[in-house]
């Protein structure tokens, strides 16, 4: 009888183990995005390229025997912050794209026809004012330019193990980014959906 109320209580305590440390695996590490979304967005307005990447260290092992690892979750040198790569092809592609298309939107911005909304995306604000051929062009360019922050905040969740159900909160942090860079007069959406000029 005791046997089998030991054998109850180690499934129930393996079980929550297991439970805690699938919780540690999905943790999104919204600091590091953001500070990956300020990197490439500087590179995209003012070119300055993100600094080069250093090797990140070995993870030292822990010295605590097994049973007590699993039962108090990985050791402090696991659950450090994780570096977020911003140099795949893909990602690197994505970013020429739209430092090279970057100095064609500015026009617009500055007009008032153009705004960072909340999704991380470029939206048309207002048409008035501009000629059938610049209204065509600035369709054109918004098409590419929220084809290029999707695809990039895509290529990021993939390029760092993130589930791709989590790209939402990469575009709501580069949204958060762009208000900040926006400059003065620039059309900006806050998070709670209100459109004011910065």
């Amino acid at each position: 009888m005791r046997a089998a109320l030991w054998l109850v209580v180690g499934l129930g305590v393996l079980g929550a183990i297991t439970c805690a440390r699938v919780t540690i695996n999905v943790y999104f590490p919204a600091a590091q995005i953001r500070d990956a979304a300020e990197k490439i967005e500087s590179e995209v307005r003012h070119g300055t390229p993100p600094p080069a990447e250093t090797p990140t260290p070995p993870r030292p092992q822990s010295r605590r025997p097994w049973p007590f690892r699993l039962a108090l979750g990985p050791p402090a040198a696991q659950a450090q912050a994780i570096d977020i790569t911003l140099t795949s092809p893909a990602i690197r592609r994505l970013v020429e794209s739209r430092k090279q298309r970057y100095p064609q939107l500015v026009p617009f911005f500055q007009r008032g026809a153009l705004g960072e909304n909340n999704r991380g995306l470029v939206e048309v604000r207002q048409l008035q004012g501009l000629s059938l051929q610049e209204r065509a062009r600035l369709q054109a360019l918004v098409a590419a330019e929220n084809a290029d922050r999707q695809r990039l905040y895509l290529e990021l969740a993939k390029a760092n193990n993130l589930p791709e159900a989590r790209v939402p909160d990469i575009a709501a942090i580069f949204a958060e980014v762009n208000r900040k860079e926006a400059q003065p007069g620039w059309w900006i959406q806050e998070a709670d959906g209100r459109w004011h000029t910065k």
